[in-house]
């Protein structure tokens, strides 16, 4: 399912950018997930890629793909045996690792903080689907003698969700972001009962926007060269 979701992303995100080119944000940072989980607590590393098409702050649409790399998350569990021989019940350590992939698109708006050092602050909302692989694993589990009873097992699981976004562009290009997503909007409802639930990170990161697009560039030499021709005229009087 992840790889069907990366290749329809990549191909819309292609075939928008042939039509009209803008720029290409690139962010990393910490996540956490949010959606309380009781037995374990999520943290992710988040690699977020950022398009937005269009230049022209008329059109805000935009597009996202988002992949958070899992930190282990661990919990405790029981397993029981009926061999004499050994202890009725041993402690085990249990770990997850919850790994999210989303693609979105969106509405993106802006508002200039300052415009002679031009940082800008984005808000940005989107919808999107997202794909939430949870892999278990039970360290030192000897599976031949001692049994878990309802032990997690791997799930996964694919929903639509809601983002919202806000970014600040400083120093030039840099950005830093705040980024909140919704638990799954389809949420696992299966008879199996397990101990964590699907996630919702709330991630904060820092990036650079890579602009590219011929228009932009025009537009900020125009804005270079008012401002060469502004300190020239005052520098005469």
């Amino acid at each position: 399912m992840i790889k069907s979701l990366t290749i329809l992303s990549c191909c819309i995100l292609l075939s928008l950018s042939i039509r009209a080119q803008s720029y290409l944000g690139l962010s990393t940072g910490i996540a956490k997930d949010v959606n309380d989980n009781h037995n374990e607590t999520f943290y992710q590393i988040p690699v977020t890629l950022q398009w937005k098409p269009f230049w022209s702050h008329y059109n805000p649409f935009m597009m996202e793909l988002n992949y958070d790399i899992p930190f282990t998350g661990s919990n405790t569990a029981t397993a029981y045996t009926l061999n004499p021989s050994l202890p009725a019940s041993v402690q085990l350590q249990e770990q997850v690792r919850p790994y999210v992939f989303t693609a979105s698109i969106g509405m993106g708006w802006r508002t200039i903080i300052d415009k002679e050092r031009n940082n800008i602050l984005y808000f940005n909302v989107m919808a999107g689907v997202c794909n939430q692989y949870f892999r278990v694993n039970y360290k030192h589990y000897d599976e031949t003698n001692y049994e878990i009873l309802d032990p997690d097992v791997n799930s996964d699981l694919t929903s639509l969700v809601l983002i919202g976004e806000m970014a600040y562009k400083f120093h030039n290009n840099m950005i830093i972001m705040l980024r909140a997503q919704t638990p799954l909007i389809d949420q696992y409802n299966g008879s199996y009962p397990l101990s964590y639930k699907d996630v919702a990170p709330f991630q904060l990161s820092f990036g650079y926007n890579f602009y590219y697009n011929k228009g932009h560039n025009d537009i900020r030499r125009k804005h270079i060269d008012t401002r060469r021709k502004r300190r020239i005229r005052y520098d005469r009087y």
